[in-house]
């Protein structure tokens, strides 16, 4: 049995080395791991005896985006194994790298206060009564997040067609993420909660200008531009959203930090 049990174990992380390789593995597992420390030591000090319930905004925060975080550090390591721009490689390393950090974090307050990682309800219910609909993909698990047809679209390419796909995906990605982390703020997280949702907000809406400059060198769009869904096998499918953040129109008129 336990031979049996230290096989199954090994196998997934055999398979994960070998794609992504050393340094994406070292990289992931470092900064989580780190990320994790820092969140549970530092929570006791931080947070003392005033904890998050389980149904609190706080907690379904901290779970929701971690996993949200994960699929966004998954796309990075992808595309790192294939990519030959520097930019692209550049901003793959931060944003797995920043957002492994981050959920490591936020993992470490769930321990922290005493809860399961498991939700009490459905994803994203903490949000309510914020509309968190927008930017949802059929089949994804959350608003932002990639689908498995667009993931597995995702390993299959390579060379700049994996480059763009990877910048579409990740606007996306981060568009919702920043409206997830202002929702937290909206709705009350105080303390190291709100300052690391703030710290994603400014963050991540500095790589969305990034991203579309990257696409528009490229003569690409995002995919809140084109209204179009990428990487899915009816290309040209409509998102399934009405708010086009980020696009072109509104460009002219963004002084700073972004609606949504």
């Amino acid at each position: 049995m336990g031979a049996a049990a230290d096989d199954e174990t090994s196998e997934p992380s055999a398979r994960q080395s070998s794609r992504f390789g050393g340094v994406g593995i070292g990289l992931i597992t470092g900064v989580a791991v780190i990320g994790l420390i820092l969140g549970t030591q530092l929570g006791w000090l931080v947070f003392g005896n005033s904890t998050p319930g389980d149904e609190s905004v706080a907690a379904g925060f901290a779970r929701d985006m971690g996993e949200h975080h994960a699929q966004a550090v998954e796309m990075s390591l992808e595309v790192l194994q294939t990519t030959e721009d520097e930019g692209v490689r550049a901003l793959a390393t931060d944003i797995a790298s920043t957002q492994g950090n981050q959920q490591g974090q936020m993992e470490g307050w769930i321990r922290t206060w005493g809860l399961p990682m498991a939700r009490p309800g459905d994803r994203m219910d903490w949000m309510d009564p914020v509309d968190h609909s927008m930017h949802m993909v059929e089949g994804a698990p959350m608003a932002g997040m990639a689908n498995p047809e667009q993931m597995e679209s995702l390993r299959a390419a390579d060379g700049e067609a994996a480059d763009v796909l990877y910048l579409q995906l990740m606007t996306t990605h981060h568009i919702a993420g920043v409206e997830m982390a202002e929702a937290a703020v909206d709705l009350g997280v105080d303390g190291e909660v709100k300052r690391l949702a703030a710290a994603m907000v400014n963050g991540q809406e500095s790589e969305i200008d990034l991203m579309l400059g990257m696409l528009e060198e490229r003569g690409e769009q995002s995919q809140e531009q084109s209204g179009m869904t990428v990487g899915v096998a009816e290309q040209g499918e409509p998102m399934d959203h009405d708010d086009m953040g980020h696009g072109e129109d509104d460009s002219a008129d963004d002084t700073g930090g972004h609606n949504h």
